[in-house]
């Protein structure tokens, strides 16, 4: 089972990995089902501090929108799989990921 983070902004992935300011932390199992779920907030946006949630926390996955490239390195650098340019909301992209469909540049949000 992975362990997952979202940068998010409400219900949705947020625009910017280094100017979020909120993340999404769970578990997602084979089927879908989502385990130990919850928000974590930092004090101020900061890429280095998400990526140090990801690396403490112990997450294998982050789904993001938009990651410069240097963070985007550095997680992958640390065998963090990062799914990146992806536009949906938070239950959006967990359905699809536990699916096996979700990958970079997906847009599954509807406007």
């Amino acid at each position: 089972m992975a362990k997952i983070l979202i940068p998010i902004s409400g219900e949705c992935i947020a625009p910017r990995f280094d100017l979020c300011t909120e993340a999404w932390i769970g578990r997602v199992d084979e089927q879908g089902g989502i385990e130990q779920e919850r928000i974590l907030v930092l004090a101020h946006p900061s890429p280095e501090d998400m990526c140090q949630l990801v690396i403490t926390e112990n997450v294998d996955t982050v789904l993001c929108n938009g990651i410069e490239s240097q963070y985007f390195d550095y997680l992958q650098w640390k065998k963090v799989r990062v799914i990146d340019s992806v536009i949906a909301s938070v239950d959006q992209a967990l359905h699809a990921l536990a699916q096996g469909r979700l990958h970079n540049g997906a847009v599954l949000l509807e406007r």
